[in-house]
């Protein structure tokens, strides 16, 4: 185009292009600001889009063109948001006079800034009075949320806070549930009827062997029981049971305190592990084994003895698998019978590398071994007449020990803190480890590392010499074909 000297339509053309060229930048921003690539990191700080300034690590506003300095606040924003990279946020952010928009993350409200977050981390303070209606109100009802989401997560980690130093985890583990309890059954054959015993011994149900005994035998155990029973001290039979019930009770109930106790902390690993395995396992089998509620004297003195039995097994046969299963006791030994003739089997038994024979007859059905047939009515009248005194003497002798346990277990239960309840069990395990050492000792070899099995040298069950003082110390040397000698002590 060829313009004359002095004409303006020159100056209106530029004039033109210069407004065109300002409003395609202004439609064209919100295309480019998630395209374009950032420059060196910056922090957009502003107290209002008014009074923007743009800082660089070591960098003035003073290296930009004056021109730039005199352009309005929301070019200003403009520039900055075109050199943010391609971002995707959460939120939309209008300017007051709604000419752009931008989106950030808003991490929170100081005072009267909002504070904006870029993709990359960069970040932008902003006056509330700079932005629209609509985007005051989103930040406000953002920082409402962002504090109800802080005090949640406060709570939560009080909460971990609380659970780490709680004395025992809630709810406390459970053992897995035991197999169900099929008694042995009459007029089966040596073989079976032996299988059907030691399967239940290794699921937990020590009531085995009460039912493995003939019908007879198990009304003398009946008899003896509420002899024994009649005989005892209600306080006396109290005090013990419940002593042994809180010992077991406290171990479970604050077993993280219990096995970060520095005694037990300095062990090895593996006798780390036997703590927090087989001690806990058999804490918790003491615990339900001598619930208070189910050790009522009454309930031995005139009620069913088997039913008491049947509550008492169910309670303690998932314990009791759980200890068989972590100490690897299942299937110690085998056994073969290896003749059957005139009523009388011959039972092999091997275990630990050791075997022997044992004979077995059958009375009412049931299979014993032929030692404890010919001697048991002998037993019998012999346990009678020690049920009524000698016992009694013993359980009294073992409560009177009992007694200064019990003020250290009060103490060690009223404990606040770990730090309390491990100062109140030094108290007691430095005595008690020289005590269990010389208890594991005067219950023989099978529990000293010698262990030939579960039986005498006579094997099998041995000579049921059940013995109830006050509740039933059953010493049921069963003379069974698994070289069993099995020592009960139901109190």
């Amino acid at each position: 185009m060829c313009l004359k000297p002095g004409s303006t339509l020159g100056i209106d053309v530029l004039t033109q292009n210069r407004h065109d060229f300002r409003d395609k930048n202004r439609h064209d921003f919100r295309d480019k600001m998630h395209r374009e690539a950032t420059a060196p990191s910056f922090d957009l700080l502003s107290s209002s889009f008014s009074n923007f300034s743009l800082k660089k690590s070591g960098m003035s506003t003073s290296l930009f063109p004056r021109s730039f300095t005199r352009f309005s606040p929301e070019l200003g924003l403009i520039i900055a948001m075109m050199i943010v990279p391609k971002i995707s946020l959460a939120e939309t952010w209008t300017s007051l006079r709604g000419t752009f928009s931008v989106e950030a993350k808003m991490l929170g409200l100081w005072n009267d800034s909002v504070i904006l977050q870029m993709d990359d981390g960069r970040r932008v303070s902003v006056n509330l009075l700079d932005l629209r209606s609509e985007s005051r109100i989103q930040a406000k009802e953002i920082a409402r949320r962002l504090e109800t989401e802080r005090q949640n997560r406060i709570g939560e980690l009080k909460t971990q806070a609380d659970a780490s130093s709680a004395p025992a985890p809630d709810p406390l583990p459970q053992p897995d549930p035991a197999e169900p309890y099929v008694a042995p059954q009459a007029n089966a054959t040596p073989s079976d009827f032996l299988d059907q015993v030691d399967s239940a011994l290794m699921a937990g149900h020590l009531i085995v062997l009460y039912d493995a005994l003939p019908p007879t035998y198990r009304q003398n155990v009946d008899e003896i029981v509420k002899l024994s029973a009649s005989t005892l001290d209600a306080t006396t039979w109290n005090s013990f049971t419940n002593t042994i019930h809180q010992v077991g009770d406290l171990i479970v109930t604050r077993q993280r305190w219990f096995l970060s106790s520095p005694r037990i902390a300095s062990l090895g690993v593996a006798e780390q592990e036997f703590f927090s395995g087989p001690v806990l396992s058999f804490a918790g089998l003491l615990q339900k084994a001598f619930e208070p509620s189910a050790m009522q004297l009454e309930t031995l003195q005139s009620g069913d003895f088997r039913k008491w039995l049947e509550g008492r097994d169910a309670a303690m046969a998932p314990y009791l698998a759980e200890l068989i299963d972590l100490l690897g006791l299942q299937s110690l030994q085998q056994f073969t019978v290896e003749s059957e003739e005139n009523g009388v089997a011959m039972v092999n038994v091997s275990s630990a590398g050791i075997s022997m024979s044992s004979a077995y007859v059958q009375v009412e059905g049931y299979w014993i071994p032929q030692s404890l047939a010919e001697t048991w009515q002998e037993e019998v009248e012999e346990m009678k007449q020690a049920a009524t005194s000698v016992e009694t003497t013993a359980l009294a002798s073992a409560s009177l020990f009992l007694q200064p346990a019990q003020l250290v277990l009060g103490q060690l239960a009223n404990a606040a803190d770990a730090g309390s309840f491990h100062t109140q069990l030094e108290l007691v395990l430095a005595p008690a480890e020289t005590m269990l050492s010389s208890f594991a000792s005067s219950l023989g070899p099978t529990f000293t590392g010698n262990q030939t099995g579960r039986g005498n040298a006579q094997g099998g069950y041995g000579d049921y010499d059940m013995e109830m003082d006050m509740g039933m110390e059953m010493d049921m040397e069963m003379d069974m074909d698994m070289d069993m000698d099995m020592e009960m002590d139901m109190d």
